[in-house]
């Protein structure tokens, strides 16, 4: 006997039965086709630059999928069918994940569940958490719950179109939001090609079911007859789709962008920003710009005459920036912010205390009221700094202090809490510079740490040319202060840079900037700033992307500045001790900024010059500028140039003042007290620690509770005791392997039953036998059940359930499982 049983050519004979017993013909092909069309959403994630690793995502597809076709054809029904998958799919996602993680896989197990936990705090408390893993495991849940969903629905259900939809959902969104350069044509292409075939093979089953009702014998090969068929006219139909001219869908597509800007939506969008790193575009492409958590360095932009919004402020000559938000960080062409707190005032005004380490001396208050036209906004314009705002908001903010929540802050971006639609008006309050060029240079270099760490720091990815031509400039101008460095790599990049607009995409594996500065030597604004700001931290001088609009032009009839989509602009802010952040402008197509103590630079390119202009390959700076005071109206009005050179730098030492707070309705945060070690703090503690047990312990029962109602009780609503019975024995007896026929009578299951639960006869037969008689006899229908067969119904059941639950849990037990 064992040697037959150990016979090779025996093996290979039960392998084949069992094989042919679980995959029937054609289930090989129809779960290649759903692997393949679930995978067509999950890398159109990938070619739209969402932050997904696909060497998580693939893997965790075709596992979901194999074992859902696992569960659809075991005998398990559907609620511990999903259980299962459930407890697979944690496991899965998680091993997978850490595999493709630098290092060992249980270091990094458990680093991956430290992210997520983080994660989670920062989604509960506030925070600002952009882990590219964690979206990650979030999309691989998604994917595993399609993969199950779908090969339930093939092989279990026959609903076709519950596993077509939902990844449709998925891909159709994607095409709809992205506006890259990349096509996504090919995957919906395969997508729908894929789901062609599922809805061949579906109805090929429907009529399959219908010859064999009707006696029909129909040829073996028919299954395949009906694929091949199938591909071909779905090719034809997609060919000839895509050739149709699709007239009227601009219109479907205004009305959807409509409801994108909805007040709902741009919450959504706005919280969904907050805890997921976005995808790439091109430019500005929604109607809050900048309002995306990431800037890149792309090719062509396209920026129309559409009006903004209106800003009444005094026309003073000021030179006015209308800002949006602040970048600190940037990594291989592109810029991320360095918030890491949200904050939220929803009492208006929105008021911040500036640290005069952060906004510094020399500043007058500017009064501004923005008017919003043209499409819906979810951000808050206004000069820099902005100290007051008049609607309820939130601010995204990094103290400049680590962790202390006592520190200062420094303010990224402020959102309004409410969308604001055309039409809607607000108040800003900002402080401007007024600090000349004589009182830069005598700034000097004592820089706080919070300054430093983000603002000076070497951009990651930055071409040792960049760094040399930096030097390279500073020194043939002479420049020794940061003020003249600033100036002298602004100079340069207007004079040397063309402005155009119509650039092509950066190569791959180029630095964007070398490549703007060496090679093309044309760019729009993003690329002058980068490039400033690269060239300034070479030199180890602070310096951050500021994003917003110009100035815009001045309507005299209006007495308001009107700004424009094509006023979008993005600056350079230097950071001065004793006087803080500070504009700088690059670009050539817009005016210079001339202070007190600058010799007047000329005005900008022309669009036009600017097609045409031929950038020399030297660096020719123009040198330090010498003192000639001139008067600009960003100077103090009070403020006498002193007699000093330009290339004195007195030391200049900031007096500490209290630190900035949100107010009135954000009250500082409470500086944490050492740890209490008495006795009273371990009762508190074992106390709390008590209660989170004793929660647990109620969710246990509450899950328990759950799960009988969900096996004794639902839809037993009007049985009697003996039919509730029955009905609860017609629902367990699966979960042993036993299914029944629709066919057979009540004394028929019970043979069946009898003979896969010996041991459970007496019980079994007495329901049956009651059910048989309750159902079957002249006994009126609305007649009570005498009490004592409602007890012996009941007892029997309860000895019945014991010997099917009994069985089933050995089923899971190795050593117990034989002695079935």
């Amino acid at each position: 006997m064992t040697t037959i049983l150990r016979d090779p050519t025996v093996l290979w004979r039960r392998f084949l039965n069992r094989w042919r017993t679980t995959f029937h013909q054609g289930d090989m092909i129809i779960l290649f086709i759903t692997v393949v069309m679930l995978l067509m959403p999950a890398l159109a994630l990938e070619a739209a630059s969402w932050p997904v690793d696909v060497r998580t995502i693939v893997p965790v597809v075709v596992i979901s999928t194999l074992l859902g076709f696992i569960l659809a054809r075991s005998h398990y029904s559907e609620a511990v069918a999903i259980i299962l998958s459930t407890a697979y799919a944690g496991v899965t996602i998680i091993i997978v994940a850490a595999l493709n993680e630098p290092g060992y896989l249980i270091p990094n197990i458990s680093q991956v569940i430290i992210r997520s936990i983080q994660w989670a705090i920062d989604l509960t408390t506030g925070g600002i958490n952009q882990d590219n893993l964690v979206f990650t495991l979030m999309v691989a849940v998604l994917f595993w719950f399609l993969g199950y969903n779908s090969v339930w629905h093939i092989f279990r259900i026959d609903r076709v179109w519950r596993v077509i939809v939902p990844p449709a959902l998925i891909l159709v969104t994607n095409i709809v939001f992205y506006n890259g350069p990349a096509s996504l044509d090919i995957y919906l292409i395969l997508f729908l090609f894929g789901a062609m075939l599922l809805v061949v093979r579906s109805n090929l089953d429907a009529r399959q079911w219908d010859w064999y009702i009707n006696g029909i014998t129909a040829p073996r090969n028919i299954r395949m007859q009906f694929l091949r068929m199938g591909a071909l006219i779905a090719a034809t139909a997609l060919i000839v789709a895509w050739a149709v001219p699709s007239a009227g869908l601009q219109n479907r597509l205004d009305a959807f962008q409509k409801f994108l800007q909805s007040d709902p939506m741009m919450q959504f969008t706005e919280f969904w920003s907050r805890l997921i790193s976005p995808i790439e575009s091109d430019g500005p492409a929604t109607t809050d710009y900048y309002g995306s958590d990431s800037l890149d360095l792309g090719g062509a932009i396209r920026l129309g005459d559409q009006i903004i919004f209106l800003v009444d402020v005094p026309q003073d000559g000021t030179r006015y920036y209308w800002r949006s938000r602040t970048f600190e960080h940037y990594s291989n062409g592109r810029w991320l912010p360095a918030a890491t707190l949200r904050v939220s005032d929803f009492s208006p005004p929105l008021d911040i205390n500036y640290d005069p380490n952060i906004v510094g001396s020399a500043r007058r208050t500017l009064n501004q009221t923005f008017t919003i036209s043209g499409a819906p906004s979810r951000i808050i314009h206004a000069a820099p700094q902005p100290a007051e705002v008049s609607v309820e908001g939130r601010m995204d903010l990094l103290r400049t202090q680590g962790e202390d929540p006592n520190s200062p802050v420094n303010v990224s971006v402020i959102r309004p809490r409410r969308v604001l639609n055309p039409g809607d008006t607000y108040q800003a309050t900002s402080l401007l510079s007024t600090a000349s060029a004589i009182d830069l240079r005598a700034a000097g270099t004592s820089y706080p740490e919070w300054v430093s760490i983000p603002n000076a720091q070497m951009p990651q990815g930055v071409s040792p040319r960049v760094v040399s031509l930096a030097r390279q400039i500073v020194d043939q101008a002479g420049a020794t202060t940061p003020y003249d460095q600033a100036k002298a790599i602004e100079q340069w990049l207007r004079t040397n840079i063309a402005y155009n607009e119509n650039l092509p995409q950066p190569p791959v594996d180029v630095d964007p900037v070398e490549w703007f500065l060496f090679d093309i030597q044309e760019g729009y604004c993003t690329y002058y700033t980068t490039a400033m700001v690269a060239m300034l931290r070479s030199l180890g001088v602070p310096a951050r992307m500021a994003a917003g609009f110009s100035q815009g032009e001045y309507d005299p009839a209006l007495g308001q500045y009107v700004v424009r989509e094509r006023d979008a602009h993005t600056w350079v802010e230097v950071y001065f001790p004793g006087y803080g952040w500070v504009e700088f402008e690059p670009t050539s197509a817009e005016d210079p900024i001339n202070r007190d103590g600058d010799e007047p630079q000329p005005q900008q390119q022309s669009l036009e010059s600017a097609a045409t202009a031929v950038p020399t390959n030297t660096p020719t700076p123009i040198p330090s500028p010498t003192m000639v005071p001139s008067s600009t109206p960003q100077s103090s009005e009070n403020q006498q140039s002193p007699p000093d050179l330009p290339t004195a730098t007195p030391t200049y030492t900031p007096t500490p003042t209290a630190t900035p707070v949100i107010v009135p309705t954000i009250p500082p945060p409470v500086q944490p007290s050492p740890p209490d070690t008495s006795f009273l703090n371990f009762l508190f503690q074992a106390l709390g620690a008590a209660l989170l047990i004793f929660a647990i312990f109620v969710g246990f029962i509450l899950v328990l509770l759950f799960l009988y109602w969900w096996w004794e009780w639902r839809g037993m609503r009007g049985l009697s005791p003996i039919s509730r019975a029955y009905a609860r024995l017609m629902r367990y007896i699966p979960l042993v392997g036993l299914i029944v026929a629709e066919d057979q009578t009540p004394e028929e299951r019970r043979d069946t039953i009898v003979d896969k639960l010996p041991q459970a006869s007496r019980p079994v037969s007495a329901i049956t036998r009651n059910y048989t008689h309750e159902r079957y006899s002249n006994r009126p229908e609305n007649a009570e059940t005498p009490p004592h067969v409602t007890e012996a119904a009941d007892e029997a059941w309860s000895v019945t359930r014991g010997h099917i639950l009994s069985r089933w849990i050995r089923r899971f037990i190795p050593f117990l499982r034989n002695r079935d």
